[in-house]
């Protein structure tokens, strides 16, 4: 069965180690849309930290493109409609704040456009994913929350050490509450329970008429893992953790090597 639709993770998966997408692969990739394949970027960036790949792919501001964000949050068109969308609270912010001070964390929350930081001065990490989504940081202070702000999703964001810490210090609750993503060595992320890559992947293929044995997932973290068991093919890239390459279909070459390029060639191009 030929794939319709190709759900890409950004960071270590379609971009290099420099953080570039290569000629290579956007040629790859354009070669797929032309054959009316979906290239749809499934990231924990919001959407204008995914748009400038979209442009280097001739598929940005269109209704009939899509892009999943905040890890499934969001399912948008690449023109800014929304087609699915679930948040948090800012009790649940508000919370999560509580515990990260009780076990010694730094955190921050991302709305569509913003990302929330309680501290004056913005930590590391904090900056480093700004650089990343091209988002606003604005430091809010809890008392000044108001009830209509709306909250994509939570995140510790420290030191490697301290977030593999705390990961195993989070209470049972959490898990409750939240689904608990570890997408980088330096993030912990908390979306709502519902959310996934692999649920929103899902519900934009319904919504698309593709069968789910027609969807590629291309990923190399642990919020990849829904999505790479959901759909028909799940590719793990070379650089991929151990996890992902034990449950994927296929391990690709590694994001230095064009390993999205080599897959979307080898199912979708016969090369």
């Amino acid at each position: 069965m030929s794939i319709k639709l190709v759900a890409i993770d950004v960071d270590a998966t379609l971009l290099n180690s420099r953080n570039e997408l290569t000629k290579h692969t956007i040629d790859t990739l354009k070669e797929a849309i032309a054959m009316g394949t979906k290239i749809v970027i499934t990231s924990g960036r919001p959407l204008p930290g995914t748009e400038p790949y979209y442009a280097k792919l001739g598929i940005d501001k269109k209704d009939d493109q899509y892009a999943i964000n905040y890890n499934g949050a969001t399912i948008r068109t690449t023109s800014g409609r929304m087609i699915s969308e679930a948040t948090l609270t800012i009790k649940d912010y508000k919370d999560i704040y509580s515990l990260a001070n009780k076990i010694g964390v730094k955190i921050q929350a991302e709305t569509a456009d913003c990302i929330y930081t309680p501290y004056l001065s913005a930590p590391k990490y904090t900056k480093y994913e700004q650089k990343l989504t091209n988002a606003k940081i604005r430091h809010v202070r809890m008392q000044d929350l108001k009830k209509s702000d709306v909250i994509a999703k939570i995140m510790f964001i420290d030191e490697p050490e301290i977030i593999s810490r705390v990961k195993k210090e989070l209470p049972a609750w959490v898990y409750d509450r939240f689904n608990v993503v570890p997408s980088s060595p330096v993030y912990i992320e908390f979306i709502d329970k519902k959310v996934s890559k692999g649920n929103a992947v899902r519900t934009l293929a319904e919504k698309l008429g593709i069968d789910i044995s027609q969807v590629m997932a291309i990923g190399d973290q642990g919020n990849d893992l829904s999505m790479i068991e959901a759909a028909g093919v799940g590719v793990a890239m070379g650089n991929g953790i151990d996890d992902l390459k034990s449950i994927a279909q296929f391990v690709t070459k590694s994001n230095d090597e064009d390993g999205v390029a080599y897959a979307v060639e080898k199912f979708l191009l016969n090369k």
